[in-house]
C-alpha cells in the first residue's frame, strides 16, 4: 500500500493552500514557531513570502534571517529563480539564506545551476518531491493538510504539536460550553473546567487567585481557571490559567510569583483562549500590564 514516503502527496488545489503548507512545514524545518506569511497579495514583498530565524542559523538571537518564496507552478525555470533572487537581494535586513519551495518536479539542471552560481546568500530549492517527503515525517501536518494519508493512531506529543502549530483563528469557540474546537480536526478541543465554580455565601463565583501581578490591572479580581487539552474525548494535558481584570484576560500561570515568565506553549494557549475574549493583540497587551514575558 503506498504511503507519503513512497508516493507523492497530491498537489495543493491553490497557491493559497500551498503557502499555508509551506508556513507549517517551515515552522518544523526551521524550528521557529513564530513564522508567518509576509505581507499579502498586491504588496511589495521583495521576493519573500515567508521569513524567520531558523535554528540552524542560530535562531532569533543570531538575527540571521532566512526568506522563502513559494511557487505553485508546473515548471520552474532559472529565469524565474533569478527574477525572485533579484528582488530578495533588496529585502531588509539582508537575508542569510533563501529557500524556494515549489510544486514543480525535481530538476537536476536547476539544481546544478544554483549550486554553481553565487548570489550573495545561500539558495536552496525544495521541489514537490522534497516537500512531500519532508511532510511525511510529521503526522500532525498530514492530519491538517492531507488527512487521508495520516496514520490512525495519535500520540500525546503529536496532539501537543498540533496545538503548537495551530493558529488562534483555527478554533471555534462555544461560550455556552466553554469549548474551543479545532476546525481542521474536530477531535482536538480545549475545554474550560467550569466545575471549578463554587458556592460562596449562597452565590456563584470562582476560586480566587491572589498574587501581586494581578493587582496591576484596573480590576483586582482574579480567578483560577483550568483548561483541558482533549483529543477524541481523552484528556491530554491540563493548563492552569488565571482570569484577570475581572475576567477580561486568560493568562497562563507564570513560572512563579517572582519569575513572571511563561513558555512558548503557554503563550500559544493564551493566544487561542484570548481570541474569544478580547483578541490576540489584547492578550499581548494584558501580558504587558502583568509584566509577564515569554521565554526565549
Amino acid at each position: 500500500m503506498p504511503s507519503p514516503v513512497t508516493a507523492h502527496l497530491p498537489r495543493p488545489k491553490s497557491w493559497d493552500e500551498f503557502e499555508d503548507i509551506c508556513v507549517d512545514l517551515l515552522k518544523k524545518v526551521w524550528k521557529d514557531s513564530y513564522i508567518v506569511r509576509y505581507g499579502r497579495s498586491g504588496q511589495k514583498q521583495h521576493g519573500v513570502d515567508i521569513y524567520g530565524f531558523p535554528e540552524h542559523l542560530g535562531g532569533y538571537k543570531s538575527q540571521k534571517i532566512a526568506g522563502a518564496q513559494c511557487k505553485d507552478i508546473e515548471t520552474l525555470t532559472i529565469s524565474i529563480i533569478e527574477s525572485e533572487v533579484k528582488k530578495a537581494i533588496n529585502f531588509e535586513p539582508p537575508l542569510t539564506e533563501y529557500l524556494i519551495l515549489t510544486t514543480a518536479k525535481r530538476d537536476a539542471a536547476l539544481q546544478d545551476n544554483i549550486r554553481n552560481n553565487r548570489y550573495g546568500f545561500r539558495i536552496h530549492i525544495m521541489f514537490w518531491d522534497d516537500i512531500s517527503l519532508e511532510i511525511s515525517g510529521y503526522d500532525d501536518l498530514l492530519k491538517k493538510h492531507f488527512p487521508h494519508w495520516s496514520k490512525k493512531t495519535t500520540s500525546r506529543n503529536e496532539v501537543i504539536d498540533l496545538v503548537y502549530l495551530a493558529n488562534s483563528e483555527d478554533f471555534d469557540y462555544d461560550d455556552s460550553t466553554g469549548v474551543y474546537i479545532y476546525t481542521h480536526d474536530i477531535q482536538l478541543r480545549l475545554v474550560q473546567d467550569r466545575k471549578t465554580w463554587f458556592a460562596d455565601d449562597g452565590g456563584r463565583g470562582f476560586d480566587q487567585f491572589e498574587e501581586d501581578w494581578v493587582k496591576r490591572f484596573p480590576n483586582h479580581h482574579a480567578y483560577r481557571q483550568l483548561i483541558y487539552i482533549e483529543y477524541g474525548g481523552t484528556r491530554i494535558e491540563t493548563i492552569r490559567t488565571t482570569l484577570v481584570d475581572g475576567g477580561r484576560y486568560f493568562i497562563p500561570y507564570p513560572k512563579s510569583f517572582q519569575e513572571l515568565i511563561i513558555t512558548k506553549f503557554q503563550y500559544k494557549i493564551g493566544q487561542i483562549l484570548n481570541r474569544s475574549q478580547t483578541g490576540v493583540e489584547s492578550f499581548d497587551f494584558g501580558l504587558n500590564i502583568a509584566g509577564i514575558t515569554v521565554e526565549d
